[in-house]
Order: C-alpha cells, then structure tokens, then sequence
C-alpha cells in the first residue's frame, strides 16, 4: 500500500469509526460476542447511514457482517424512525419480487440518542466493494465496469409491462415503477462470483397505488416529493441517473472517452427488452446533455 493510499485509507476509517455510545449499544445486545470494525474501504460514505464491517468468530471461522446505522443527523424522532425500520423487509421484499438481489437483513433495532432516534441493522456481508468505488479505480478492467452497468439496466428492463404505468411528469411522460429505488452506484455492489446486488433499503421507497408515496420525509430527502419520484420512481428517471453517475466516475478514472462510453451504452440500451419510446427518451437526454435532468436534479441535493 503506498504512502497515499494508506493516508485515504486512515481518513476513510476516520469517516466510518463507531461512536463510543454505538459501541456500547453494540455490547449491550450482544455480551458473549468479540467484535472486531473492520473499516469498509471499497464502500462509499452515505448520506443517511453509516456502515462499518464487524468481524467475530463463530467458535470455527472468521465471520463478517455489515453493521448500518441509519438516520444519523437526520434528527428522527423514535417514532418516525421506527414507522421507518417496520417498513425494511417490505421493501426489501418488493426489490427481489423484481428481480433485484438484496443482501439478507439480519436484524434491525430503532435506538434512541440524546438528540435522534437511529436505525441499526446488521446485514449480509458482500465482499467486493461497491459500484462508485469499482468505476472509478482505473485499475478495474472496463469489462467489469460494463458488465456492472448492463445488470442493473437488464434488471430495471425486466419488470413486467403490467406492472409498470405511464405518467406525466415534470414535463415528460415516463414509466412509474412499482417503487422507488435509490439508484446510484454506490448503492450496487458486483461480488466477487460476479452477482450484482441492490444494497440500500433505507429510507424505504414504497408507493401507494395511485403512485404517492407511502413514506416521505423531509429530514430524509431535500427534493419535492415529484421530483424525488421522477428520478427514483421512473425508470426513465433512475437509469439517467445511474448512466450520468457512471459516466462522471467511469471518464473521471481515465481509459475511455465520453464518444466511445456514450456510443457503447445507446447499443446496450438498444438491445434491452425497454420500450422504443422509452429507449428515444433516454437516448435523446443523453445525446443533449440532460437537460430534463438538469431541471429536476442535481447529485449534490439528495
């Protein structure tokens, strides 16, 4: 490890260090169990969690699970953290009913702090680090990169045409999906057998079925309930997203230009099972520059 890396590595640790009060909350529920944080290094900061890996032994192996606190800073009260923590496994199970592959949630606790109530939860540990930290390390092969890229398109192109309803918003109609979902790479994780995985449940984006949604915060999210549905709720919306994500880390680590990136992923998306209309909506964003985008978003405010 050069003298840089290990120097990202310590502030990266810094970032994700349990408090002494989560620690203690961590002893208090399990006594008989050693703990060891293993600072995430291939995992990116959140804006509404933190996440560390806890390692113990099960009296044979070494075993590592992923340890979220969520909602920190955000000021919950205990009341509508846990409103939010019974919704988890409902939307957990809403994500694999279409296809995505959702890391097991293990156990989850809503925990009361001097100032806010928190979410811990203890989940699946997938070894391999998430999307925004593999796209921008140029020593990752562009292979993988587009491998990452063509699953979660394929995932989003799978949901059943009944499934789905057309709506207008903001200006353009697009494709409501049965959810929202926060689709950012951070969020996906490639293992290392290759399995792609949707590692965000929180907060839950659940709709109602006339298409509002089933919970919102302000604490949570800054943007206005519309425009928070168009970019996580439509697929036209979540996969602009994803796309201008990738593209800013994927050109950002250098090996490949914006003509070969953008020509590579109108092919991909061409050849998905998406609707033509669709397909010219996406296409013709990209093509100009996002402005539909532009109008409704910015990576910074969410």
């Amino acid at each position: 490890m050069s003298l840089n890396d290990r120097e990202i590595y310590k502030s990266h640790a810094e970032l994700f260090k349990p408090s002494a009060q989560e620690l203690d909350f961590l002893k208090e529920r399990e006594p008989q169990i050693k703990f060891e944080v293993i600072h995430p290094f291939g995992i990116s900061e959140g804006r509404q969690s933190r996440v560390s890996v806890l390692e113990f032994n099960d009296g044979q192996t070494a075993q590592r699970v992923m340890w979220k606190r969520m909602g920190e800073g955000k000021g919950l009260t205990i009341n509508e953290a846990e409103s939010l923590r019974q919704r988890l496994l409902p939307y957990q199970n809403s994500l694999i009913e279409y296809g995505w592959r959702i890391p097991e949630l293990y156990y989850s606790e809503t925990l009361s702090f001097e100032n806010e109530a928190r979410i811990f939860s203890y989940d699946q540990f997938i070894p391999g680090g998430d999307g925004e930290k593999m796209v921008a390390n140029p020593n990752e092969p562009n292979f993988k990169k587009w491998f990452l890229v063509r699953k979660t398109i394929e995932t989003l192109a799978g949901y059943p045409d009944g499934d789905t309803k057309k709506i207008n918003l903001k200006g353009a109609e697009l494709t409501l999906l049965p959810h929202g979902l926060d689709l950012k790479l951070a969020n996906i994780v490639l293992s290392q057998d290759g399995i792609l995985f949707f590692v965000d449940l929180f907060g839950p984006k659940e709709l109602n079925n006339d298409g509002t949604w089933r919970t919102y915060s302000n604490k949570l999210d800054s943007l206005s309930q519309e425009n928070l549905l168009a970019i996580t709720a439509t697929r036209e919306g979540a996969i602009l997203r994803f796309y201008r994500l990738a593209e800013k880390f994927w050109m950002n680590s250098g090996g490949i230009t914006e003509e070969i990136l953008r020509n590579n992923f109108f092919e991909l998306i061409a050849h998905t099972s998406l609707p033509e209309q669709e397909k010219k909506i996406i296409t013709n964003e990209i093509q100009n520059n996002f402005p539909w985008l532009d109008s409704i978003y910015s990576e910074s405010r969410v």
